[in-house]
């Protein structure tokens, strides 16, 4: 008597287990990155994206164009780790770093994911390996979005306000008597502009530096004398239309209203991201040529 033997395969979802069960007992190190990279993004950063009113951030308010900044950052992460591929680049004491920053993001301190992408990235950016260093400098790239850019703005604010408030009272001259005092536009009419840290280019031009870096890695560019003309470019369109909005601000009240606390704000906010993207994605692509 003859008997059949049917060999059936594994269904998709036993695969899937299968796969992950590998995964947990036989870890790549791309997946222990993904892991701690996803722990930061899940732990500090999803909140964000369900917050459509301003928040507060260690130093002073969020808007969407960091949260845009900042989601662009993790795409080029995520674009970096699946270029890692198979590779085993990571040591005993990155293993050990990770296994410790894991414990560390368990508390619920505001700066904890910063702190935690700062060591990462001093950790990986003078690695050999083209995609571990990527992933130091976009670490330090976040880290300075969210914790030291903001200190720096703080040490430096008292020298760099009042040359921004300069610069945005030079063109309204041409419409009235303005002086300035400080940072503290002074205008004929009585109504009075303070330039201070939210009003700063200082946060906005980070914001761009790191879009223009993210966009490097997701396009898998290496870098290029070229690439920092177009990062120049991008960051004085970023400082003029700030400026040209407190100017706009200080000639009236009717304007401040607008442009600060309306829908002036969102204008400038969408106008500057979108120019800046469009800037640099254009720009960059221009004869690019594939990293090495």
């Amino acid at each position: 008597m003859a008997i059949d033997v049917f060999l059936s395969k594994p269904s998709s979802l036993n695969r899937v287990f299968i796969r992950a069960r590998e995964a947990v007992e036989q870890p790549t190190d791309r997946i222990v990155l993904t892991a701690i990279f996803v722990s930061l993004f899940c732990l500090n950063y999803i909140a964000q994206l369900f917050d459509t009113a301003a928040g507060e951030r260690l130093i002073f308010a969020t808007s969407r164009t960091v949260s845009g900044a900042e989601i662009i950052g993790f795409i080029a992460i995520a674009v970096v780790l699946k270029e890692l591929g198979a590779q085993r680049v990571l040591r005993w004491w990155d293993f050990a770093t990770i296994s410790a920053l894991a414990v560390f993001l368990i508390h619920p301190w505001r700066s904890n994911a910063a702190l935690a992408l700062s060591l990462l990235g001093l950790l990986f950016i003078g690695r050999s390996n083209k995609q571990l260093a990527s992933l130091g400098q976009l670490c330090l790239g976040l880290a300075w979005i969210d914790l030291w850019g903001p200190l720096v703005m703080g040490l430096i604010a008292q020298w760099l306000l009042p040359i921004e408030t300069e610069l945005a009272r030079i063109p309204l001259s041409l419409f009235g008597s303005f002086s300035v005092v400080g940072n503290i536009i002074l205008g004929e009419n009585g109504h009075d502009l303070a330039v201070l840290e939210p009003c700063s280019a200082f946060r906005n031009t980070i914001n761009m530096a790191f879009i223009w870096l993210a966009l490097i890695k997701i396009m898998r560019l290496d870098f290029r004398a070229r690439h920092f003309y177009i990062l120049a470019l991008g960051l004085a369109v970023v400082v003029l239309l700030n400026t040209v909005r407190i100017g706009v601000m200080a000639y009236s009240y009717n304007q401040y209203v607008f442009w600060h606390l309306g829908p002036g704000l969102v204008i400038v906010k969408f106008a500057m991201l979108t120019i800046v993207l469009g800037l640099f994605y254009f720009g960059l692509s221009a004869k690019r040529g594939h990293a090495t």
